[in-house]
C-alpha cells in the first residue's frame, strides 16, 4: 500500500513537471500539492516546487523548497539547484558554498562547473573563474559557450596570447561562430593594433553581411581610429540591417560616444537619453555614466546629480557605482550645497573603505576615496591613500594628478609640477590637457 501511494505521488509529480514545461505554473502547483499530500517525504516534490518558483522568478521561495528537499536527502543535484537559485538571488557566496557541497556529494556536472565559474566571475575573481571554465571545458569539450566564456576571462586577465590561441582554435572548429570573430577583434583592440582590428572586423562583417553585431564591431573600430564621420555614416547604414533591432542599444551607445568625441554634446545627450529609454528590465549603468559625464561637460550639475543618484540606487557595486558615489557630493558642492556635499563625501569614504575591505584589489575605490578626502580638505589622509597605491607599484596616472591637485591647493607648486610630469609619462595624452590649462 505504501509503495502504491508513493507511485501515485511520483505520477502527480511527473504530470506537474510536464505542466511546468508547458508554462502552466498554476496547474503544475496543484499537481505538486497533490504529491506532497500523498507522500510528504518524497524529496522530488520539493525540488519541483523549487523549479516552479525559479520559473516564476520568486527566488526566496525557490530556496525554501530546495532546502526542504535537502533536509530529506542530501543529494548533489539539490545542492546544485540550491546554489543556482542563490546565484540568481544575488547571493554568489552562498551559491558557491552549495556548489562545493554538491561536489562533495559526488555531483560534478560540466554545467555546475561552468556556473561556478560564472559565480566567481560575478565576484570579480577572474583567476578562479578561469579555473572552473577550464574544468567545464575538460569535462564537456563540445560546449562552445564554455570556450567563449573562457576567452572573455583571458582577455580581462590580459592573457592575450592564450586568448588568441583559443580564438583561432574556435574559429577552426566553428567557422560560423560570431563570438570567435568578436573576441579576435577585441584582442586586436586590446593590443592597440587598431589597423589590424579594423581590417579583421571589416572582413568578418563582409563574410556575414546581415550580422548586426559583427557590423557593430567594425563601426566601433572605425570610431576608435577616430574616423568619426565615417563611423556615423556606418551607424546610420546599420539601421537597414535585417537584425538591427537586436543590436540597436549597442549602436545607440556607440553613436552617443562618437557624437561626444566629435564635440556634439547636445546630440550625444539626446542619443544617450534615447538609449536609456529603451531599457526594459536590465539597468545600464555604463550609459548612465556616460550621460552623467556629458552633463558635466555642459555643465548641468542638477541632471548629473540625478543620474548619479540612479546609479547609486541600483547599487550594483561596480566601477560605475563607485564613480557615482563621488559624483553625488561633487555635484552638490558645485551647486553650492556645501553641508549636503560634506555629508555625502564622508559617507562615500566609508563605503569605499568597506568596498576595499571586501575587495582589496578594487583600486578605483581607493582613488575615489582619495578624491573625496581631498575635496573635504583632509589632505594628509588623502596623501596616505595615494602613498599606499604607489607602494603597489601601480602605473596609474590619476595617483599623480590627485596628488598634484593637493600640492597646488597647499601651495607646493614645484611638487605639483613634478607629479604632473610623472602623470604625463604614464599617460602622454594628458600633456596637452595640462598645457592647455596652464595657458
Amino acid at each position: 500500500m505504501e509503495q502504491e501511494v508513493r507511485m501515485q505521488a511520483r505520477d502527480a509529480n511527473q504530470q506537474g513537471v510536464v505542466l511546468l514545461k508547458a508554462g502552466n505554473l498554476e496547474a503544475a502547483k496543484k499537481k505538486f500539492d497533490r504529491a506532497v499530500e500523498l507522500d510528504p517525504m518524497l524529496p522530488d516534490s520539493y525540488k519541483n516546487y523549487g523549479d516552479l518558483y525559479v520559473a516564476a522568478k520568486e527566488y526566496a521561495e525557490a530556496k525554501r523548497y530546495y532546502k526542504k528537499a535537502l533536509l530529506i536527502e542530501k543529494q548533489g543535484l539539490f545542492y546544485f539547484l540550491y546554489g543556482n537559485v542563490c546565484f540568481l538571488n544575488d547571493e554568489p557566496h552562498e551559491g558557491l558554498e552549495n556548489y562545493n557541497l554538491a561536489l562533495s556529494a559526488g555531483y560534478d556536472s560540466d554545467e555546475m562547473l561552468f556556473f561556478m565559474g560564472m559565480a566567481y566571475e560575478h565576484l570579480n575573481d577572474d583567476r578562479m573563474a578561469l579555473r572552473y571554465f577550464q574544468k567545464a571545458i575538460f569535462k564537456n569539450p563540445s560546449r562552445t559557450d564554455y570556450k567563449v566564456k573562457k576567452m572573455s576571462v583571458l582577455l580581462r586577465l590580459d592573457m592575450l596570447d592564450e586568448a588568441e590561441k583559443a580564438a583561432e582554435e574556435l574559429l577552426l572548429e566553428e567557422p560560423e561562430l560570431y563570438d570567435a570573430y568578436h573576441i579576435r577583434t577585441s584582442l586586436f583592440i586590446q593590443r592597440r593594433e587598431l589597423d589590424k582590428a579594423e581590417a579583421f572586423a571589416k572582413a568578418a562583417s563582409g563574410r556575414f553581411p546581415e550580422d548586426a553585431e559583427l557590423y557593430y564591431d567594425y563601426a566601433r573600430v572605425v570610431a576608435l581610429n577616430q574616423k568619426f564621420d565615417e563611423a556615423l555614416v556606418m551607424i546610420k547604414a546599420a539601421k537597414k540591417l535585417k537584425y538591427y533591432e537586436s543590436a540597436k542599444p549597442q549602436f545607440m551607445s556607440l553613436e552617443a560616444q562618437v557624437l561626444a568625441e566629435s564635440g556634439k554634446i547636445d546630440d550625444a545627450i539626446r542619443c544617450c537619453e534615447e538609449r536609456i529609454a529603451l531599457e526594459e528590465e536590465e539597468f545600464d549603468a555604463e550609459d548612465r555614466f556616460m550621460l552623467a559625464n556629458l552633463y558635466f561637460t555642459k555643465p548641468d550639475y542638477e541632471k548629473a546629480l540625478q543620474v548619479s543618484g540612479e546609479i547609486i540606487e541600483e547599487n550594483q557595486k561596480d566601477s560605475y557605482y563607485f564613480s557615482a558615489l563621488y559624483y553625488r557630493p561633487f555635484c552638490l558642492k558645485k551647486l553650492g550645497k556645501e553641508e549636503q556635499a560634506v555629508h555625502f563625501y564622508e559617507e562615500a569614504v566609508k563605503l569605499y573603505r568597506l568596498a576595499t575591505l571586501k575587495q582589496p584589489e578594487a583600486l578605483d575605490a581607493y582613488l575615489y576615496r582619495a578624491m573625496c578626502l581631498k575635496d573635504i580638505e583632509k589632505y594628509e589622509e588623502a596623501l596616505d591613500v595615494l602613498e599606499f597605491l604607489d607602494g603597489l607599484g601601480s602605473e596609474i596616472a590619476e595617483i599623480h594628478t590627485i596628488r598634484a591637485d593637493i600640492y597646488n591647493l597647499t601651495g607646493k607648486r614645484s611638487l605639483a609640477k613634478e607629479e604632473i610630469e610623472k602623470a604625463c609619462v604614464i599617460k602622454p595624452q594628458l600633456k596637452a590637457a595640462f598645457e592647455g590649462a596652464a595657458e
